[in-house]
């Protein structure tokens, strides 16, 4: 009988041992989940903010290229790549 009850106990701590590493591992998942939301979220607004950047930069090089067409003519080609800055106004 002792060498049941013995057995018993020792399944009881190893199953109390299990709950506690469970609740443990839970709740380092749940940390680990906050910190990917923010890190998601963080990711979301820089690239929309990265999005209102390209679209102003648009927007300008589109005003200055109808502002120079109404001085210079119209611009038929252009290179932000060429060395020399090569740029075409008829």
């Amino acid at each position: 009988m002792q060498a049941e009850e013995k057995f018993q106990e020792n399944v009881m701590l190893y199953l109390r041992n299990l709950a506690a590493k469970f609740h443990h591992l839970s709740e380092k998942i749940d940390k680990l989940e906050k910190i990917m939301m923010k890190g998601f979220q963080a990711t979301g607004m820089a690239f929309h903010q990265t999005k209102e950047v390209c679209q102003a930069i648009v927007n300008e090089t589109r005003q200055n290229t109808e502002h120079l067409s109404e001085y210079g003519g119209v611009i038929e080609a252009e290179s932000y790549f060429d060395p020399c800055v090569r740029t075409n106004v008829v």
